[in-house]
């Protein structure tokens, strides 16, 4: 039986995840060192605690759960089995968390990885807004209010990238963003891939507006304003789209538009747009296949920016495609049949044979792969990158979920695209569902068989999505052209079609995108939260009458239903209700006012979040106020210091975010009080957004006015640091509160009180979350703060204070082995700097005992034993002591042969230990096994060829045989001409060419020398120019060419410093002397 408290707990889960579609796109932390992804991760965990918290609360307090509103007198286990997509959403759940139990590295996959944090924990997060939406969410009023909540949310991110387009963002990102924006997600892919799921509904409410708008005369006003706010956010979402220039999510825009517009021509009856809609896919379907053949009859046109791109789809030859299929070579051999993974310690992965089967565990790949890392991949990313994704869903779920998982993915997709059909009205009887099956699966079969004929089985992950997707789309095609589609007779079975239509084209455009990209916190939400909403608009709520007798505006009839009979389970309900004799109250105010009340929360969370990403004391100010200003205001990097960029972001998105509002107000029926709902929501939205920016303001002008001079006032300023994400997560929650007291207000009048079991039940549910909540997710980012800040004491040699803040962040994130392996490394650099050996043996000691802890949190992480390798090597290079430093050898010479059993194809980790044995172990022998091993393993790497360079120089020196002798220096030369080759940064190239240069003196070959040095001269800096210039003059003088050496020394005078002035003066002076 509903009670208060259980009402208030289902305005708690609904103001929840209005906020989770608002800060999952908007919310970015620059106070963190990885500022995007875990941060917004972070924040929807503990929202999905509150809404789990709310729910248990509910349940509790109601006495269990009200199966009856679905399936009256039906058990809650063949309830559970007819509701439509529950069996594979929690066959994923059940797949999860055996690949969890069964992980690699069961804790990473538990919590997440500290790049991404996509755990089991995160995805649980997701499936739990997406139950919560399934079961409590029963009202239209509240579906439109999601979808209205989330067009809005992308108002800001699209403007923040034109923002960032045109140069006029405040934030001093690393990289350029103006060529390809980032916005709000930090990475051009991720921004597009989050606004093509927020335009098909944008898309669909500016039909709704101007349909509206022709059919409903009294509220003119109302559906001009809100059609106008629906035109401008859909153009900055199509210009934001296209600055981002990114591929994947450009196809699934065109995907999901064709889906929109089919659909569109069948519910307007228009055949002869559909066929013209069919008509130009089909052309520009042709015309990309076309676009993407190799010296085809458009090359011409792949040169072009912007659309050139979409002509190197499948091209391995650009940088991009070669990444990615790089890495979909080392996925298919990760996921096939192998040896067992060895772990440091000498044991095997005892479930080797169940990884086809159910993966190597959520968040696994980087540490996972690296024993099939493609040595060729480091010629198109950095050497040290190890990936973690594979750039692609399908090849992504098998690698951490195996078989089972990838069924269970693409069975979750096919059935939203089958019940979201069928609900449609465009998938009916048994010969259409056997027609979408036979095309959904076979399109995969194929296109899987046809990719593996053509390419290879590399191409399996990007084959199978795409098969099935071409099946959906000619499905669709076919019913469009040849079946019958039934158009909707009510308003509200319109307003459904059409809900469900935005729905179903955003999950299209996602599952396009994702197997070109990575789903990221923003995406993933959107799809369970739309996943969610199309179960309950296509099936839930029409059980329980909610899109029956609406009017043109979508408002709901209340005369002329007298005679209509209720759904039996609300019958049954209202009886219930009529015998509890509880007292109704009546509603304080009009009817419009609560709405306008939680328009108000809802953008008063918007704004509260672009307030917490903008508002920064380093545009200047030292009170709240003055900072708030200044960071709306002043740009720190402009000419004129004046820029109102994201004062006019705010402005817009305030004023058009509150006419949306308001106008989708259907209990607003003339212009006056229109107004008065539109002064509403912008006082309240505006004065509550004023209170949360000062307060936020007031806690980094603490932070600005505080000077640190210890190393107490330094912590306690990181502290303060901290304290700034605390004052968010409080104020959302705040906020979440008060919204859910109006989104429920009606409902709790008109509820019985509550029980004291649940009276008892929700200071514990409040307690528990917040504990939780803390520890999981705020302390998490804390302690990324605390380890940003370290940052700047590094690059200043400032060790100590770097180590105690890394053994802050360690306090606030125990389990994060990623602070210990930073905290070992600024011990070692610490170490470095000192002369007294006892000290330094100390300070040695300590990271060797921060690096194990690292290694035993995360032993299959090869970073962490190659650590503790170069750790002991250089903690034996320190010593003088013949026995310590054989000890401390062997030692490093153990860990090394570990390292490389992880990551046998990283050629680096080879190197180093060859350097070991060969200046610390004396074993030159061994010292070229290993290189040459190296350079048969990764034959693109420049160091190894010129450390086997080094080798044959040193192994020159110790041989009395001349013509030994020789051949061992004109190996070296070979193999310093081979890192030359293979070199790609100036620096690289310089000291290849000095080397060689020397090595070529040494065997009296001047003129190769000569060449050497003059390559030499042309990439070396200013500063050191002179001294190349000097050994060529030198080099000259050997051959006799006069001349030329004067002209080299006389270059080398110019470019010395001046206490070298003199011996270079002597050589011109020795040159001229030069008969």
């Amino acid at each position: 039986m509903p009670t208060k408290i259980s009402r208030y707990a289902e305005g708690i889960m609904e103001a929840a995840w209005l906020a989770a579609v608002i800060a999952e796109p908007v919310f970015f932390n620059v106070y963190s060192s990885r500022i995007f992804e875990p941060d917004k991760i972070t924040f929807l965990r503990t929202l999905a605690l509150v809404i789990l918290g709310a729910w248990l609360v509910k349940l509790i307090d109601e006495g269990g759960v009200r199966w009856e509103r679905l399936q009256p007198g039906e058990s809650w286990l063949k309830t559970l089995w007819s509701i439509p997509l529950l069996v594979p959403v929690m066959a994923l759940a059940v797949i999860y968390t055996l690949s969890t139990i069964f992980s690699v590295t069961p804790a990473t996959s538990l919590w997440g990885s500290y790049q991404r944090l996509q755990g089991t924990y995160t995805t649980f997060s997701y499936l739990v807004v997406f139950a919560a939406i399934v079961g409590n969410l029963r009202r239209r009023v509240q579906v439109e209010r999601l979808i209205t909540t989330v067009i809005l949310a992308s108002l800001p991110v699209s403007l923040y990238g034109v923002l960032q387009r045109y140069k006029i963002d405040p934030v001093p990102w690393g990289g350029d963003v103006s060529r390809r924006i980032a916005a709000n997600m930090g990475n051009s892919i991720f921004v597009a891939a989050y606004l093509i799921m927020a335009f098909p509904l944008t898309m669909l409410r500016m039909v709704e507006s101007f349909t509206a708008i022709l059919n409903d005369r009294g509220r003119l006003v109302a559906n001009f304003s809100r059609a106008t706010a629906y035109v401008f956010i859909a153009a900055l979402q199509v210009i934001a789209i296209f600055f981002s220039g990114s591929r994947g999510p450009w196809l699934g825009w065109l995907a999901s538009s064709f889906f929109l517009l089919v659909v569109l021509s069948l519910v307007w009856r228009k055949r002869w747009l559909t066929v013209g809609i069919v008509s130009v896919a089909l052309v520009l379907a042709g015309f990309l296949v076309v676009l993407n053949i190799p010296s085809g009859p458009l090359d011409s046109l792949r040169s072009i920016p912007g659309i050139g791109r979409l002509g190197q789809l499948l091209s391995a030859e650009s940088r991009t495609g070669r990444v990615r299929t790089l890495i979909w070579e080392g996925a298919s051999e990760l996921v096939r049949p192998h040896q067992p993974l060895e772990f440091p310690d000498g044991s095997k992965d005892n479930y080797n044979f169940l990884r086809p089967y159910i993966g190597y565990g959520p968040e696994s790949m980087y540490v996972a792969y690296n024993s099939f890392y493609p040595p060729e991949l480091t010629l198109v990313e950095k050497r040290n990158a190890s990936p973690d994704r594979s750039h692609n869903e399908t090849w992504d779920s098998l690698v951490i979920t195996g078989v089972l998982g990838l069924g269970a993915y693409l069975t979750i997709f096919g059935s939203v695209f089958y019940y979201g059909l069928k609900w449609l009205g465009l998938l009916r009887g048994t010969n259409q569902r056997n027609l979408f099956l036979a095309l959904y699966i076979g399109g995969g079969t194929v296109s899987a068989v046809g990719f593996l004929l053509w390419k290879d089985v590399s191409y399996l992950g990007i084959s199978i999505p795409f098969g099935m997707i071409g099946g959906v789309i000619a499905y669709l095609i076919f019913i469009s052209l040849f079946g019958h589609f039934k158009t909707p007779q009510t308003e509200g079975e319109r307003l459904r079609v059409l809900t469900l239509l935005g729905l179903l084209a955003v999950v299209v455009a996602h599952f396009v995108e994702i197997n070109f990209g990575i789903a990221i916190a923003a995406t993933r939400t959107y799809f369970w939260t739309f996943a969610g909403l199309i179960l309950v608009v296509g099936y839930v709520l029409p059980l329980q009458g909610e899109y029956e007798n609406i009017g043109v505006s979508g408002i709901q009839i209340q005369d002329g239903n007298k005679n209509k009979r209720p759904p039996k389970a609300y019958k049954r309900k209202r009886r219930r209700t009529s015998r509890t004799g509880h007292r109704r109250t009546r509603r304080v105010g009009p009817a419009w006012i609560r709405e306008a009340i939680i328009a108000g929360v809802i953008l008063t969370i918007l704004l509260f979040s672009l307030g917490f990403d903008f508002l920064s004391g380093l545009q200047g100010g030292t009170s709240a106020s003055e900072i708030v200003w200044t960071s709306m205001v002043r740009l720190k990097n402009a000419n004129s210091g004046i820029s109102y960029g994201v004062l006019a972001m705010v402005l817009t998105t305030w004023l058009v975010a509150a006419v949306v509002f308001t106008s989708e107000n259907g209990l607003i029926q003339d212009n006056k009080t229109w107004i008065t709902a539109l002064g509403v929501i912008l006082g309240l939205s505006l004065l509550i957004s004023l209170f949360l920016w000062l307060w936020h303001a007031a806690g980094l002008a603490a932070v600005v006015g505080t000077a640190a001079n210890n190393l107490d006032q330094i912590l306690q300023q990181v502290r303060r640091y901290e304290n700034i994400l605390t004052k968010y997560y409080i104020g959302m929650l705040l906020l979440i509160s008060v919204g859910a007291f109006f989104l429920a207000e009606e409902s709790i009048r008109k509820a019985r009180v509550s029980s004291w079991v649940g009276m008892i039940t929700a200071p514990i549910a409040i307690i528990l979350v917040i504990l939780i909540s803390s520890y999981t997710n705020l302390r998490v980012i804390q302690a990324d703060i605390a380890f940003k800040l370290a940052d700047p004491f590094t690059k200043g040699n400032s060790w100590p204070v770097a180590i105690e803040i890394y053994k802050h962040a360690i306090e606030l994130a125990p389990s994060e082995d990623f602070y210990y392996l930073f905290l070992g490394r600024a011990y070692l650099a610490h170490a470095e700097t000192l002369d007294d050996p006892v000290e330094r043996d100390s300070l040695l000691n300590q990271a060797a005992e921060d690096l194990k802890k690292a290694q035993t949190i995360n032993p299959l992480n090869t970073d962490h034993t190659a650590n503790l390798a170069r750790l002991h090597s250089l903690w034996a290079s320190y010593s003088n002591d013949p026995i310590v430093k054989e000890e401390k050898g062997e030692i490093s010479d153990k860990y090394f042969s570990k390292a490389v059993t992880l990551s046998p194809n990283n050629s680096r980790i080879w190197d180093e230990w060859a350097l070991l044995n060969l200046n610390i172990l004396n074993r030159p022998d061994e010292a070229l096994k290993l290189l040459t091993h190296s350079a048969e393993v990764d034959p693109y790497y420049d160091w190894t060829q010129a450390l086997l360079g080094e080798y044959y120089i040193r192994s020159s020196q110790s041989l009395s045989d001349p013509q030994a002798k020789d051949e061992a220096l004109e190996q070296a030369a070979f193999h310093y001409s081979e890192a030359l080759n293979l070199a790609r940064g100036n620096n690289d190239k310089l000291n290849y060419n000095i080397s060689l240069g020397q090595l070529y003196i040494g065997m009296k070959e001047y003129q190769l020398a000569i060449s050497a040095f003059e390559e030499a001269v042309r990439l070396a800096p200013n500063k050191d120019l002179w001294k190349y210039e000097q050994t060529l003059a030198q080099l000259y003088a050997q051959i006799g060419d006069k001349n030329n050496a004067i002209f080299h020394a006389s270059s080398a005078l110019v470019a010395a410093p001046d206490d070298q002035k003199p011996a270079v003066e002597n050589l011109i002076a020795q040159l001229n002397a030069m008969p």
